[in-house]
């Protein structure tokens, strides 16, 4: 996971916040970009394609844009998509890769619920904002996965052929694998408790910023290592997050971008 980078985007935000707002002008941040191709880049582009007409895109804390897509066949049960979006300049310069990642767009069951032929709007958010730049055209890039929960059933088809002699033989394995998977949700279920402090005093920051409290500053330094310490127990967890810990997780990270915009 890119959380450590996220979580310094979010420190930023209270900067920005503190200074008053999203620029120094007080200009409009909205602005209209055309598609510079429709075909998507990555395996999604086999269920879906972006439609060829101007969008609204939004600079902030993190840039984000609606867009529309049409469904040439619905994204499959098994699967899982992430969407990010390239941001050229009028020259067709990028100005900003934006990341693939659950960060920018992680709306799955929009893409598995449509129709083929039928238009779905989604939101991208950007992280890899583009500043001072002026965005005058976009292109959207994929990741297609397959969802944990398949992978799991996948394996446990085919661990079914192994014969009972070698299930006995292997009862150690099983024993360790057990404890292991144990450990690993304990790892992940600590970490979403820290996640989840550190979110609500991010979104206390936030407050006491945009309301002119000078505090939120002086309070700068103690966050940031703050975040240093999730980041680092973050990539100590073991093993993978279960599904309800997943939820959970992004249910935490959409709270905190929701207090960002």
């Amino acid at each position: 996971m890119k959380t450590f980078k996220y979580l310094t985007i979010a420190i930023v935000a209270i900067c920005l916040a503190s200074c008053g707002g999203k620029n120094s002008s007080g200009s409009d941040n909205s602005f209209d970009v055309t598609v510079d191709n429709t075909t998507i880049d990555g395996k999604l582009s086999q269920y879906f394609s972006l439609e060829d007409k101007t969008y609204k895109y939004q600079k902030g804390i993190i840039d984000e844009v609606t867009v529309e897509l049409k469904c040439i066949e619905p994204l499959p049960e098994n699967l899982k998509a992430y969407i990010g979006v390239n941001v050229l300049d009028e020259n067709g310069t990028v100005i900003s890769a934006g990341k693939v990642d659950a960060w920018s767009f992680d709306d799955f069951e929009v893409l598995r619920q449509a129709t083929p032929g039928q238009t779905v709007t989604i939101k991208i958010n950007n992280h890899e904002n583009v500043g001072e730049n002026t965005p005058a055209k976009i292109r959207l890039s994929s990741i297609v996965e397959e969802v944990e929960e398949y992978k799991e059933q996948s394996g446990s088809s085919d661990n079914s052929s192994v014969s009972s002699d070698d299930s006995s033989d292997d009862s150690s394995d099983d024993d360790e694998s057990i404890s292991s998977s144990s450990t690993s949700s304990a790892d992940w279920d600590s970490m979403l408790d820290s996640y989840e402090q550190y979110v609500n005093k991010y979104i206390a920051l936030m407050k006491k910023a945009s309301n002119g409290d000078v505090t939120a500053i002086t309070e700068y330094a103690g966050f940031l290592q703050k975040a240093q310490e999730l980041s680092d127990k973050m990539e100590n967890a073991q093993g993978d997050m279960s599904a309800s810990q997943w939820a959970r997780y992004m249910k935490i990270t959409k709270k905190m971008t929701k207090a960002a915009q």
